[in-house]
């Protein structure tokens, strides 16, 4: 009797540790940094960046969501990097939500290279589809990565600076970081964390 009682106490021992891992994976992490662009909040999981918001009233921290410095630090160093200037591409992985259309849209902005600006016609022909201008406007729009999928690279046919949810305000400060003429963090730190 004791060796069957044994057995059942690993078993569900291994199986709380089988459904413990199942929830982390599920867990999503937060982390906020302050800019010169405002507050930008970063969202992530096991499975990648999933959120970023900058200055978004009444945008709070769902209760699920946990406040893991440590679990953040990968997203938060690279993001700080690129608001030095420093860096030029983002090597953490993505999890942006949407749909498969939308994802298509988001990989062709993120290969936009630092530094360089494209158009919605451009986009529309590197997903082989010169007929969804339209609707990469509206990706760009519920893009929820701005600045690591860089839609401020995206400019209309006039290379104006409209269409972007954070204003053309914020286009303008973006691609004067990446042209060299701007650092976007406040009291830049020697060492970043």
């Amino acid at each position: 009797m004791l060796y069957v009682i044994k057995l059942l106490s690993v078993n569900l021992s291994l199986a709380m540790l089988l459904i413990t891992n199942a929830f982390s994976e599920l867990w999503m992490y937060y982390d906020c940094i302050e800019t010169e662009l405002g507050s930008i909040m970063l969202l992530a999981d096991h499975q990648g960046l999933r959120r970023l918001t900058v200055n978004s009233p009444g945008y709070y921290p769902d209760e699920s969501w946990q406040h893991n410095p440590s679990f953040m630090r990968p997203f938060i160093r690279q993001l700080k990097e690129y608001l030095l200037g420093s860096r030029k591409r983002f090597t953490f992985p993505l999890a942006p939500q949407g749909t498969m259309f939308q994802q298509q849209i988001w990989h062709a902005i993120a290969d936009i290279p630092f530094g360089e600006t494209s158009s919605y016609e451009q986009i529309a022909l590197d997903i082989g589809n010169s007929a969804a201008s339209q609707a990469i406007g509206m990706a760009k729009n519920v893009n929820p990565i701005p600045i690591i999928i860089p839609c401020h690279r995206v400019l209309n046919s006039n290379q104006n600076l409209c269409g972007y949810r954070y204003g053309a305000e914020m286009v303008e400060l973006l691609l004067a970081l990446e042209s060299g003429n701007a650092i976007l963090i406040k009291e830049p730190q020697h060492e970043i964390a």
